[in-house]
């Protein structure tokens, strides 16, 4: 199953992989220089040298929902395991003094962009904007 957010280039992968399926694709938009949401439906194709594999529309967004705080860095494998060299057990991994998951991505061995997104999710504090019609 190919499954991520919008407009990223899963049905063009598919094309690309099953010769002659001419899947429906967009162009780039030129107004965002990036993919546009084009499957409504999922479908599922055969691949040419056996097994299937399946298209699905693209999603706009990923939630925390029920999430505390505290488990968010549980979901990063590479903050998780570096975690348990913090000083402190309830570390946050944001500011406190001899925190390992700090020290490793300022010594890049963890990257800065799935730092930034831990960050990104601790700060979201409307677990609601993500659900419809609540």
């Amino acid at each position: 199953m190919l499954s991520g957010h919008s407009g990223v280039g899963k049905s063009t992968l598919l094309n690309a992989l099953i010769p002659g399926l001419d899947v429906r694709t967009s162009e780039i938009s030129m107004a965002h220089d990036t993919g546009m949401h084009t499957t409504t439906f999922s479908e599922m194709f055969d691949l040419p040298h056996g097994g299937s594999i399946i298209d699905t529309p693209g999603i706009k967004g990923f939630g925390t929902f029920d999430m505390e705080k505290e488990e968010v860095g549980h979901y990063f494998r590479e903050i998780f395991q570096t975690s348990a060299d913090c000083r402190y057990n309830n570390c946050t991994h944001t500011h406190e003094p001899g925190c390992a998951v700090l020290a490793a991505v300022e010594e890049q061995r963890i990257s800065q962009s799935r730092y930034n997104s831990y960050l990104s999710m601790l700060e979201d504090k409307d677990e609601n904007k993500y659900r419809q019609g609540y």
